[in-house]
């Protein structure tokens, strides 16, 4: 009876450390350290100009993006992870728009409340790694398919 019983607790605790561990309290810029450098917006609402501004620009320069190895954590008030990021980077309560550039090594490169790709790009090609990885890279051309 008394190995029923710890076995009992070791399953629960087992459970216990497993939600612990989930994702849930995962942060979410870990799998991206090292492999890209990561744009995350913080916005009041869906419809917020700076918002769809980067959006639409995103959509429009897609291979330029992809060559800088960016991706997008777009975060809205009320999101899962806007207040812990938003904590985590020490952004004011609820701003309207604001955008941080994390590079690669995970530090912050850039805060603005600007959605202007363009001067992500800019920010990113001045940096020392960057300037390695543009020396091997090509956009594909207009005439050729994106796969």
């Amino acid at each position: 009876m008394n190995s029923l019983a710890n076995l009992i607790k070791l399953k629960l605790f087992l459970v216990i450390l497993i939600f612990m561990n989930s994702p849930m309290h995962a942060d979410p810029l870990k799998d991206y350290l090292w492999t890209n450098r990561v744009i995350i917006t913080f916005s009041n609402s869906a419809s917020n100009k700076e918002r769809l501004l980067l959006n639409q620009q995103i959509d429009a320069e897609k291979c330029e993006y992809r060559l800088r190895d960016l991706v997008h954590i777009d975060l809205i008030k009320g999101s899962d992870d806007y207040e812990r990021l938003r904590h985590k980077f020490g952004i004011a309560d609820h701003p309207e728009f604001k955008l941080l550039l994390i590079g690669k090594d995970g530090k912050e490169k850039l805060n603005t409340n600007s959605g202007d790709l363009k001067a992500i790009f800019a920010v990113v090609d001045s940096m020392p790694m960057r300037k390695k990885e543009m020396h091997s890279s090509k956009c594909l051309s207009k005439n050729n398919k994106e796969h």
